[in-house]
């Protein structure tokens, strides 16, 4: 189907060090291919067909289907050179992809041949299967959709439930668990840094190469017995296994729900889809290998690709957002490790293209960039596995800015933002992009509504603080007993507060807070708000801990205060 990716991709650690390119086809198999082509072989509707080829498979785009055939290759963790073999993983990937998106994929059919000619099922001599799935355009991925700005936190949201729910279904056991053992990690990692050997000082640093071994071998070491013990409690299961934006579908407004067209040849229309405006699909069927993981090493691929999208923001609410639906906070200690790892593999295949002689010189140069991307990634990732975690807390009055300098501080420091306004809305089932602002103490801002928002702010940030993340809560905090909390927080797990107050003049924020009501924002708060909080509000007295930052000015000099600021610390 379209967005369908390379399967080298896909390979965790792989057993040969480059998957290399295919053997050239037989010409039989060429010319099944060109008549696979033909408009007619699909029904009176179809004008055109398109191909995409991957190295593993070719689809064939009708404008409305697609049809995916597997290529007869062996790439030693891949073999699909015989008929059984084709069919059989046709069969799993349309049963894994089923749970996840039931109205993209249709069925798998035979196709045959009679009299000299292909047909897609009916009678004949069976010559191969294909995977018959709906055609959706290629700008509704999710990637392109980023590069857009069309990803909302609803979305997200969406993705982090469905994936929750199909971890809560999918297969474990002790043929599952294996995968999960710290000798198999070892060994993954061993490959990893023996076939990223040669491209030392092309696309990873040997600094970032040997300080990245160095961190991974001692989080190993140091943690067997904790990843003992995520396979002794199930979290070890047969996962999507490529969990990333270019296999993950955002549906247009009014898209959902569309019927099937077309005709002749096309199959069955499904059953109407599950509600949402995300699909995931392209489950990795074919090695369980690449498949069989820790839930943490897949929330991790997810938040790691919108990481290296440069939407942390994003990245952090789909972990926040999992663990809301799932409770497993225990994921936490291993998400880092994880991202260290997914970015790792990513460096590494996409160096594999400087050396398929097939690929020119500007696409290796853009290779080059993108791996070297991915390798300073990981190697962040790398360092962040022995950081000391600290909190920071964000407070000041509606519409100083507050929240933009912690969503940038939060990128740099590689914290969690705790934003009040967004836990509200989920503690009351709300989308957290929807404005429902009723006035000053009413609606969503009545009773004790606050009261529960602090609270499981303050859980969060624990939680989060004593899995080894530094934390930005962002929140108004306006009298001191708020502030307090946040100290005793830090301190019941060991780590250090810095109190950041936010100001600027009340001119910037009455123009801000116009714009933010026609703009997208986690708060609905208007100059009313403003006026009423301030007439309460008691500014933080004069100390170390206290950091003061005024808004109107650079951003660049609020951030380099607060960092200077949290090395003292």
């Amino acid at each position: 189907m379209k967005g369908e990716r390379e399967r080298v991709e896909k390979h965790g650690s792989g057993q040969h060090p480059n998957p290399g390119t295919p053997e050239p086809l037989n010409p039989s198999i060429q010319a099944r291919v060109a008549e696979m082509l033909d408009p007619k072989l699909y029904g009176k509707g179809v004008k055109s067909v398109r191909m995409l080829q991957t190295h593993t498979s070719w689809v064939f785009l009708t404008g409305t289907h697609a049809y995916k055939v597997k290529k007869p290759v062996n790439f030693g963790f891949l073999d699909y050179t015989t008929l059984s073999a084709r069919r059989f993983f046709c069969t799993e990937e349309f049963r894994l992809n089923q749970i996840l998106s039931p109205d993209i994929y249709i069925e798998v059919m035979p196709i045959t041949e009679a009299r000299g000619r292909l047909k897609l099922g009916g009678r004949g001599r069976v010559i191969d299967y294909c995977l018959a799935m709906k055609e959706l355009p290629q700008e509704w991925i999710m990637t392109e959709q980023l590069k857009h700005d069309r990803v909302t936190f609803e979305h997200v949201d969406q993705i982090a439930r469905s994936i929750a729910e199909f971890h809560a279904r999918a297969e474990r056991g002790r043929e599952v668990s294996q995968y999960g053992s710290s000798e198999i990690i070892r060994l993954n990692w061993d490959e990893n840094f023996a076939q990223t050997m040669e491209f030392r000082g092309k696309t990873i640093t040997h600094r970032e190469f040997d300080e990245t071994k160095s961190a991974v071998e001692r989080f190993i070491a140091a943690n067997r017995g904790l990843f003992q013990r995520r396979r002794a409690g199930g979290f070890v299961r047969r996962c999507h296994g490529d969990l990333h934006s270019k296999n993950i579908f955002v549906l247009e407004e009014g898209s959902e729900g569309q019927g099937f067209t077309g005709s002749g040849q096309n199959p069955r229309t499904p059953e109407p889809p599950n509600p949402g405006s995300v699909r995931i699909f392209d489950c990795i069927e074919f090695n369980p290998r690449f498949s069989c993981s820790d839930v943490a090493s897949e929330i991790a691929f997810m938040a790691m690709d919108l990481d290296y999208s440069g939407r942390k923001d994003l990245a952090n609410f789909f972990v926040e957002r999992y663990l809301v639906h799932t409770k497993d906070a225990g994921l936490l200690r291993l998400l880092n490790f994880y991202k260290c790892y997914r970015a790792y593999v990513r460096g590494k295949v996409t160096s594999f293209n400087l050396n398929d002689p097939g690929i020119g010189a500007a696409d290796k140069a853009k290779a080059r960039q993108t791996a070297r991307k991915y390798f300073e990634l990981s190697h962040r990732y790398a360092m962040g596995l022995t950081a000391k975690p600290k909190l920071v807390v964000m407070m000041g009055l509606p519409g100083v800015g507050k929240t933009y300098v912690a969503r940038r501080l939060a990128e740099r420091i590689d914290a969690f933002h705790l934003l009040s306004d967004s836990i509200r809305k989920q503690l009351l089932g709300i989308p957290v992009s929807q404005r429902r602002f009723e006035g000053v103490g009413k609606g969503i801002y009545k009773g004790n509504i606050g009261k529960k928002t602090y609270d499981e702010m303050m859980r969060r940030a624990q939680v989060f603080l004593s899995a080894g993340y530094s934390v930005i809560m962002d929140a108004t905090f306006l009298h001191d007993d708020s502030r307090q909390r946040a100290r005793e927080a830090a301190a019941k797990v060991g780590a250090p507060a810095l109190f950041v107050f936010a100001d600027c003049p009340e001119r910037i924020v009455k123009s801000r807070l116009r714009r933010r009501a026609i703009e997208h924002s986690f708060s609905d708060a208007n100059i009313d708000v403003y006026r009423a909080m301030k007439s309460r509000f008691k500014p933080p007295r004069s100390s170390r801990e206290i950091v003061r930052i005024d808004t109107s000015q650079p951003i660049k000099q609020s951030l380099a205060k607060i960092e200077r600021a949290l090395l003292r610390i």
